[in-house]
């Protein structure tokens, strides 16, 4: 007869026990480094996140027309620039910008048309500009805009201001070397409270806000069409979620130095937590 051969029962528990061993050591071993490497990642998108909505922040402040940004509420505002460039007085003998409806002599465009001004660009974009800035200075009192003197304040008691009445119609006509532009504002005639010594202006589209909604761990932007606060959540888009900590200021600066606005930005999730912070400088040389 031939002789059989096999595993007996003992030495079978024995192979079991020993591989079970082996397999809690090698466990043992690879999940630190596994758990190191989730926790990374983790991290990593966490940072990601972070750094693009501090990114698309910063592209929006470097877009802002100067002396416009200021933190309200604990919001962050702006007026977005359109375009810009630089105008030849539509005044004989004044270095600024006044309007009237009808056409007079002292009126510089060709035609004598009251209501337009040159302007050193033959292209400029004007679709979708809504505005029309000249020499914002951003004057405040007691952290209180200055009434014609600030877009953000209401116009001088003369009607003078720095910044185009809302519903302002603006027109562009290309000509060779130059165009002209038009603005007739609601009620036909407008003075801008000032004239540009660099005869710079800016066009400018729309209201951009960020704002904390920590309550529900969320940064959010917002734009408006009107310089009056009116936000609407309904009217924003996420730029961040899982958001712990949001905050924001502003250093106005001076004519020898920059603004400067502070974004701080920190985000949760899972047990891991990032905090960023970036500030962007600000020229507001009007």
């Amino acid at each position: 007869m031939r002789r059989q051969a096999g595993f007996t029962l003992v030495e079978l528990v024995m192979v079991i026990a020993l591989a079970g061993i082996v397999a809690v050591m090698i466990s043992t071993v690879l999940v630190r480094p596994m758990q190191g490497l989730i926790d990374q990642s983790r991290r990593a998108e966490l940072v990601d996140q972070t750094s693009l909505a501090l990114s698309r922040m910063a592209r929006d402040i470097r877009l802002a027309v100067p002396n416009s940004v200021r933190v309200q509420g604990g919001d962050l505002e702006l007026l977005r620039i359109h375009a810009a460039g630089r105008y030849l007085p539509n005044r004989a003998g004044a270095e600024g910008l006044r309007f009237a409806p009808g056409n007079a002599s002292d009126c510089t465009v060709p035609g004598n048309d009251c209501q337009s001004f040159a302007v050193l660009d033959p292209a400029l974009p004007v679709a979708s500009a809504r505005w029309l800035v000249l020499y914002n200075v951003g004057a405040e009192s007691g952290g209180v805009p200055v009434v014609g003197s600030n877009l953000w304040a209401a116009a001088a008691a003369d009607g003078r201001h720095v910044i185009s009445p809302s519903g302002s119609s603006l027109s562009f006509t290309a000509g060779t070397g130059q165009g002209v532009l038009r603005l007739v504002p609601p009620g036909g005639s407008f003075a801008f409270s000032f004239a540009s010594p660099q005869r710079r202006f800016y066009l400018a589209d729309e209201v951009v806000g960020l704002s904390c909604d920590l309550a529900n761990r969320r940064l959010l932007r917002y734009t408006r069409i009107t310089l009056a606060p009116a936000f609407s959540a309904a009217q924003s888009e996420v730029l961040a979620s899982d958001v712990t900590r949001c905050a924001f200021s502003y250093q106005p600066g001076s004519q020898q130095r920059a603004g400067l606005v502070s974004l701080s930005l920190g985000l949760s999730r899972d047990g891991e937590s990032v905090e960023l912070l970036q500030q962007v400088q600000v020229d507001n040389a009007p």
